[in-house]
């Protein structure tokens, strides 16, 4: 992470942005399994799905550290966001910290699999192997194939089949070890590497993954489809947006401010219209306020009426408290906190969405 910074009722969208096929030119990548589209259709309504489900999540810790951000904000979370972004071998990789039950995840999910959801962070490959020159290339020809196939496995073996994944969030930032690169060839490599996975990992038997491809707000405004994998191979389209941007922006202050923000290159207006023309949903994995600018009400309001008013999939307040950013609590950030109940605690406008969905 860097800071700058349920199913739509539109069935017929979500089925044609599943069945649309754009960007990858391989042949073996060029059309999904055609079972894809049912597979959608049969989600749980109550998961998070490849549509207008405006699932409110939270990135923290199972436990005491979930339990603190339910107390202030009243919400009882059925999805929480994990990272497993750090590997040191191939190992590491395929079997994700969080399938080891002593974690809780496991049983967690297995209490109710029809209603939670884990969303997983996860790197495109093992640190070692990104510090190679060629990884992007070995990657798109199909190297890694087999340590794919290995994590959809182990996170299925696990109950983990209906997770969302954010593989290789944040791509077009230099920060994250798997980036995107610097040339448009290893852009290209890139995506059709994240092709092979997705497609990889769903063709072993009990994966029905949501696979979410994330870039990072106001970072390094290259063409997207430079390094977008095409529509068979993503479910939703991400975009991490804190309450800061690598331009000027007015004070907290300012009633300017959030639009200053929603239109910044490579901001949630412009990665809206590109879900929106790839007809995907969108997601914000990440976004908070920051003690570095201020306890921005104003920013978290004017989040919860987009959600209301876009296509989302998801949103999820990142409330570990490092990086400056805030957490779900009134000693920090009262004002924060007071506008994220309002806008989707348990008596919200999207909290009755869910429910009714």
């Amino acid at each position: 992470m860097w800071t700058w910074g349920r199913w739509s009722p539109a069935c017929a969208l979500l089925l044609a942005g599943t069945l649309a096929i754009q960007g990858t030119a391989s042949a073996d990548l060029d059309r999904p399994p055609a079972v894809r589209a049912n597979d959608l259709m049969s989600r749980p309504i109550r998961l998070v799905q490849a549509g207008n489900s405006k699932t409110t999540c939270i990135y923290a810790a199972l436990g005491s550290a979930v339990k603190e951000a339910e107390s202030a904000t009243g919400n009882t979370y059925q999805c929480v966001e994990t990272f497993s972004t750090t590997n040191a071998t191939w190992a590491d990789w395929t079997r994700p910290w969080l399938v080891d039950p002593q974690y809780g995840y496991v049983g967690w999910l297995a209490a109710e699999p029809t209603r939670r959801t884990v969303i997983l962070t996860e790197n495109l490959v093992p640190d070692p192997i990104a510090a190679t020159a060629n990884w992007r290339a070995r990657g798109a020809a199909g190297a890694y194939d087999k340590y794919a196939r290995q994590l959809s496995e182990n996170l299925i073996r696990a109950g983990f089949g209906y997770s969302v994944i954010r593989l290789g969030p944040e791509m077009n930032g230099p920060w994250e070890n798997d980036w995107i690169g610097t040339t448009p060839v290893q852009r290209r490599q890139w995506a059709r590497y994240f092709a092979r996975i997705v497609r990889t990992m769903r063709g072993v038997p009990g994966a029905h993954f949501l696979f979410d491809w994330n870039v990072n707000a106001g970072y390094e405004n290259l063409p997207l489809t430079g390094y977008y994998p095409g529509n068979a191979y993503v479910d939703i389209v991400g975009v991490d947006a804190y309450d800061e941007a690598p331009i000027p922006l007015p004070p907290v202050s300012s009633p300017t401010r959030w639009t200053v923000l929603v239109t910044e290159p490579l901001g949630l207006t412009q990665i809206y219209k590109f879900a929106r023309q790839h007809r995907k949903p969108l997601s914000i994995p990440e976004w908070a306020t920051l003690d570095t600018h201020g306890d921005d009400s104003r920013y978290v309001d004017a989040m919860g009426r987009f959600v209301l008013s876009h296509d989302v999939a998801y949103q999820c307040w990142y409330d570990v408290g490092d990086n400056h950013i805030f957490q779900l609590n009134a000693l920090q950030a009262p004002n924060s906190l007071a506008a994220y109940i309002a806008l989707f605690g348990p008596h919200s406008r999207i909290a009755t969405y869910q429910r009714t969905f």
